[in-house]
């Protein structure tokens, strides 16, 4: 199986299809557009010392892949059916292939992000686990691939070292509004901005939060204003290519710099993202380039906004 993102990803539609597979007799979900294909097991070369939910790697076609068994991961208690007979989903996102094993695949629904709720809070328990879908009446989690990812690896890929002097005055007087359904990327996104001085800013976990307060802003009520927007693609209620669409549609905030930033982000993807008017794009790997990012648009709205400068441009895509 081969996923097409086209028509997802093209206008903005507040749509996704969700890939479901069951593991321990439940079923989850992962958005079709991290999913490359559905293969059946293959043969697999262990990697000494490695994490215990990677069980080796593969070659598919020209490319290496490592294996993790989401079986184990999620250390459940029913045991797992026989390797031959269980699924792997091969998954590209951030700029990597990584393969997951599971017990089996169901097949593609087409929904609404409408019909995607937020993880309700667990406590202080960090679950991979970022929304739930109602498919006809059933409920699927949906997988936070990003976050198992992270978990093993180990690695803190997201720390950024950035001069705090140098444009410290225009990062003080901006005002960031952030969508992001991630717990875990909320955390670094915020942690890393506001050690680069932009301490200013609102943090929501989806994208129909971030309308309500855009919608605030466009109709004159909020105290304090919104500078730019930093959103995710893939969000419960609103995803943040409808939030763009919608924002660049809305005359009070066209003018808003919005940067996508998504582990959907690649060249693939690229062009979808600017038919939304997106102002810019960076993927989740390059939280470096996010302040810099930042820095430039706002260094264009200022000097508009005091005639030093010409028409903004659109940002490069960063990958």
């Amino acid at each position: 199986m081969r996923a097409n993102t086209d028509i997802l990803l093209e206008s903005g539609t507040n749509e996704l299809e969700v890939l479901v597979f069951t593991l321990g007799g439940n079923r989850y979900g992962v958005n079709v557009a991290k999913v490359r294909e559905a293969i059946r097991p293959v043969p697999l070369t262990p990697v000494p010392e490695s994490h215990p939910s990677a069980i080796g790697v593969f070659q598919l076609r020209d490319t290496i892949t490592t294996l993790i068994d989401l079986h184990t991961y999620f250390n459940l208690k029913s045991d797992p059916p026989e390797y031959d007979s269980r699924r792997i989903i091969v998954t590209e996102f951030n700029q990597i292939r990584i393969a997951f094993l599971v017990d089996s695949v169901e097949q593609i629904y087409r929904v609404s992000w409408e019909s995607v709720s937020p993880m309700p809070s667990v406590g202080t328990t960090e679950t991979p686990v970022t929304g739930v879908c109602t498919i006809g009446e059933s409920l699927v989690l949906m997988i936070d691939f990003e976050r198992i990812v992270f978990d093993i690896t180990g690695h803190d890929l997201f720390n950024i070292a950035v001069d705090q002097d140098e444009k410290s005055n225009l990062r003080k007087k901006t005002r960031i509004l952030l969508a992001e359904d991630s717990s875990l990327m909320r955390n670094l996104i915020t942690k890393n901005i506001s050690r680069a001085g932009y301490s200013n800013f609102v943090a929501v976990e989806d994208g129909s939060l971030a309308w309500k307060q855009l919608q605030q802003q466009a109709a004159g009520e909020l105290k304090e204003t919104f500078d730019v927007v930093i959103t995710d693609i893939e969000m419960p209620q609103l995803d943040g290519l409808a939030l763009t669409k919608r924002i660049k549609e809305t005359p009070q905030l066209a003018k808003m710099p919005v940067i996508v930033f998504s582990s959907l982000v690649s060249p693939d993807n690229a062009k979808k993202i600017e038919q939304v008017k997106a102002d810019g794009q960076i993927t989740k790997p390059e939280l470096r380039h996010l302040v810099n990012m930042i820095d430039s648009l706002m260094e264009k709205v200022r000097g508009n906004a005091t005639g030093q400068s010409s028409a903004p441009q659109r940002e490069a895509v960063l990958t």
